[in-house]
């Protein structure tokens, strides 16, 4: 009967840290569990939220229109992590405090006006991920386990190795789900090819 291959489970993610150094696999990473688990989790969990944190297509919404509260304050999502307003509303400059959008040019978390679209980066759990991230953070996980856990320099060369391959993967693979193209994606070249054409006398 051929095996079933399915995307990475966080399980999974855990069992490949822990062969890293050697350790068997376990059969759950929830309740009561060993040291050795629970720092991979946490270094799992560590590692992902640095990865998301940069911002890929897989976890940015682009343009999205959020609605202020009864204060004139804008709430963003629990697992917002970065906010800054859309392209046609560039100039302003955007952040994130204390979980409400907050502009820095005026000094206030209040908005009077007509609010800007927005482009957020927003964390997902490791099992809503693509398949090729999930990839890239359990390589990462790996590599930073062994190196903080066992501290062996052969051993965290070789997962360097695994990491490098995940991780270009994980860039390519990006990269083709956002559908670049040279003539439109790039503000410089799509300002050039439809720029308005100069009137002749």
């Amino acid at each position: 009967m051929a095996t079933q291959i399915t995307p990475t489970t966080e399980l999974q993610a855990v069992n490949i840290m822990l062969t890293t150094i050697g350790e068997a696999p376990v059969n759950t990473i929830t309740g009561t569990t060993s040291v050795d688990v629970s720092v991979a989790k946490n270094i799992l969990d560590e590692t992902s939220m640095s990865i998301q944190t940069q911002g890929w297509n897989f976890n940015t919404v682009y343009n999205k229109s959020l609605t202020k509260d009864a204060d004139n304050k804008v709430p963003l999502p629990s697992n917002c992590v970065q906010a800054d307003a859309h392209d046609d509303f560039r100039y302003r400059n955007l952040i994130i405090r204390a979980g409400y959008l907050y502009d820095v040019d005026n000094d206030t978390d209040v908005f009077t006006g007509d609010l800007p679209n927005l482009n957020l980066v927003l964390v997902q759990q490791f099992e809503d991920l693509p398949e090729y991230a999930r990839r890239y953070i359990t390589m990462k996980s790996s590599r930073r386990f062994a190196a903080r856990f066992i501290g062996e320099e052969a051993l965290v060369t070789l997962t360097i190795q695994d990491e490098n391959e995940a991780m270009i993967a994980f860039k390519l693979a990006d990269s083709r789900s956002e559908d670049n193209n040279i003539l439109t994606s790039d503000a410089n070249t799509y300002s050039i090819i439809n720029r308005v054409p100069r009137r002749r006398y």
